[in-house]
C-alpha cells in the first residue's frame, strides 16, 4: 500500500499534512471516524483501518457485522453515523433505529428497534451517558423533539419536556452541548435535491435539560455563513469549528460570537461529505484532489495568531432605540395622524361652500371669474347675514345717482353674479332680495343657499382652526 506524506511549512508556522486513504477511491462504503483513543479510523464492513504512525488494519473476528448490514443499509455516512459514549464506539442508523457497539473486535447490534429513519439528519450528542438525537426528518415531516437510546430496554424513547415555546422542526442544524444546554443554530426544512424549495432557519435557541424547556436566544447575524451537514462539528473546549473551502469558523455559544479564519487556499479541497474531528490540537478532515481522497491534519494550536481572522456577534444587532427616540417617533406618528384628520376635516369644510379669492369664486371642483364689485359683495356676505341697499350702492359706486338708476345697477350686478353662481351651484337665485328682519321698510340682500367663505389654504386651515 502506497502512503504519501508531505509537510508544507508555510510562513504562519501551521503544520499541514496530507496522506492517502487506505481504501480504493472507488470504494464509498466506509465510515471516517475518531476512535476511542482519538485516532483517525476508517471503518469498513470487514474491519478497521487505524492511523497511528501508519495505517494499520484489523479485521473483525467474524462476518456477523457484514451480515447485519446486508439486511439494513450500505455502510456509508448517508446511512450511519458514529459516536463515542463511555469510552465505547457506536455505529447508529442515521435517523435512529439500529445501534451497534464495538466490543471484542466486532460491531455488535444491541437494540430491539427497526430501521425507521424517523430523525434523519438530526443533531446527535451524548447527555448523561445516553445517546440523544434532536430534530431530523422522517415520515414526510421535520421533527422538533428529542429522543434518546435507553440501554435498559434497548429502544429509543422520547424525552418529554414542559416547554411553552417549541422551535419549528428541522434537520441538519449546527449544534453544541455545553453543560446542561443543547445550543442549536439554524438548520433546514427542505428535502435533499430540493434546493430551490429549501428553507434555511436563521434562529438560535437552546434546550435546557434541567428545566426541560426550549429558550429562544435570537436571530442570527446574516454575516455568518451556515454550511449545514449531517455531522456534528468538531469541538475544542466549549467552541465548535465548521470547516469549508473558504475558511474555518469558530462558534462560541457562551459569548454569542463567531470568528472566521482564512489564509489563501489553506482549506481548499475540503470534502464535506465526510465528518471532521479534533485530536491533540490537530483538525482531521478528508479532502478531494482531482478525484483522489486524502486524510488531512491541520495544527490549530496557534491558528489565532497565524491565520487572518475576523470576529462578529453571533446574533443580529437589535434595534436599540433610546427612550428619547421612542418619544420622538411617537410624536411624529401622532402628528401624521393629526394631519390626516385635518385633511378629512378640510375636505368636509370646503364641501358645499362658495369660496372666493381675489379673482374667482369656487364651488366644489368648479370656478368662474368675478369682478371687483362682485368680490366686494361676496366678501361682505361672507361676514354679515345680509347687506342693505344703501350699503350695496356704496359698493357699486361712490357717486350719487337717482334712486331708480341705483336700482338698475343693483339688479344688473345681482343678475350677473347669480348667473355665474348658477353655473357653479345650479341654484338660480343664490343671492336674493328680501326685507330687513328688524325694519321691513329697508330692502336687503342675502345669500339664499350654501355658505360663503373666503378661500383659504390647507396650511392656514391647519393652524387656525
Amino acid at each position: 500500500m502506497r502512503i504519501i506524506f508531505f509537510f508544507l511549512l508555510i510562513p504562519i508556522n501551521i503544520l499541514h499534512s496530507q496522506l492517502n486513504l487506505p481504501v480504493n477511491d472507488s470504494l464509498q462504503n466506509f465510515l471516517f471516524a475518531k476512535s476511542t483513543l482519538d485516532t483517525p479510523i476508517i471503518i469498513t464492513e470487514n474491519g478497521i483501518f487505524e492511523y497511528l504512525s501508519d495505517w494499520e488494519y484489523t479485521s473483525f473476528v467474524d462476518n456477523s457485522f457484514k451480515k447485519e448490514l446486508d439486511n439494513l443499509d450500505q455502510l456509508n455516512h448517508a446511512n450511519f453515523f458514529t459516536i463515542i459514549n463511555s469510552k465505547e464506539l457506536y455505529i447508529i442508523s442515521n435517523g435512529a433505529g439500529p445501534v451497534f457497539v464495538y466490543r471484542d473486535n466486532n460491531f455488535k447490534r444491541i437494540d430491539n428497534s427497526s430501521l425507521h429513519k424517523n430523525q434523519f439528519g438530526g443533531a446527535r450528542f451524548i447527555y448523561n451517558n445516553k445517546i440523544h438525537i434532536y430534530g431530523g426528518y422522517g415520515f414526510w415531516s421535520f421533527k422538533s423533539f428529542i429522543t434518546f437510546f435507553d440501554n435498559n430496554i434497548s429502544q429509543w424513547d422520547l424525552l418529554y419536556n414542559e416547554s411553552k415555546y417549541t422551535p419549528p422542526g428541522r434537520w441538519k442544524p449546527i449544534y453544541n452541548l455545553i453543560n446542561d444546554k443543547l445550543y442549536v443554530l439554524g438548520g433546514r426544512s427542505g428535502l435533499a435535491g430540493s434546493i430551490e424549495q429549501d428553507e434555511s432557519f436563521s434562529d438560535l435557541f437552546y434546550f435546557d435539560f434541567i428545566k426541560k424547556e426550549f429558550v429562544n436566544v435570537g436571530k442570527l447575524n446574516p454575516k455568518i455563513s451556515t454550511t449545514y451537514s449531517l455531522f456534528s462539528a468538531p469541538k475544542i473546549e466549549d467552541n465548535i469549528l465548521i470547516l469549508n473551502n473558504k475558511n474555518l469558523t469558530k462558534i462560541d455559544f457562551k459569548n454569542l460570537t463567531f470568528t472566521n479564519y482564512s489564509r489563501g487556499k489553506a482549506f481548499s479541497g475540503v470534502d464535506n461529505k465526510y465528518p471532521s474531528f479534533i485530536s491533540n490540537q490537530n483538525l482531521f478532515y478528508i479532502s478531494d484532489v482531482n478525484g483522489e481522497k486524502f486524510l488531512n491534519s491541520l495544527d490549530i494550536s496557534s491558528i489565532d495568531e497565524s491565520f487572518s481572522s475576523e470576529s462578529f456577534s453571533l446574533l443580529e444587532k437589535p434595534n436599540n432605540l433610546s427612550l428619547k427616540n421612542y418619544i420622538l417617533f411617537g410624536l411624529f406618528i401622532a402628528l401624521i395622524f393629526w394631519i390626516i384628520l385635518k385633511i378629512f376635516s378640510f375636505k368636509d369644510f370646503i364641501k358645499g361652500l362658495i369660496l372666493y379669492d381675489e379673482k374667482n369664486i369656487y364651488y366644489n371642483n368648479g370656478s368662474v371669474f368675478i369682478t371687483s364689485k362682485e368680490r366686494a359683495l361676496i366678501s361682505y356676505l361672507s361676514e354679515k347675514p345680509f347687506i342693505t341697499a344703501p350699503e350695496l350702492n356704496s359698493i357699486i359706486s361712490d357717486q350719487q345717482f337717482a334712486k331708480s338708476h341705483f336700482t338698475s345697477l343693483r339688479n344688473r350686478l345681482l343678475d350677473e353674479l347669480n348667473e355665474k353662481l348658477f353655473k357653479l351651484t345650479k341654484n338660480e337665485r343664490c343671492i336674493i332680495e328680501t326685507k330687513d328682519p328688524k325694519d321691513k321698510r329697508v330692502k336687503v340682500y342675502k345669500a339664499d343657499s350654501s355658505i360663503i367663505k373666503k378661500k383659504t389654504g390647507f396650511l392656514t386651515f391647519l393652524f387656525k382652526r
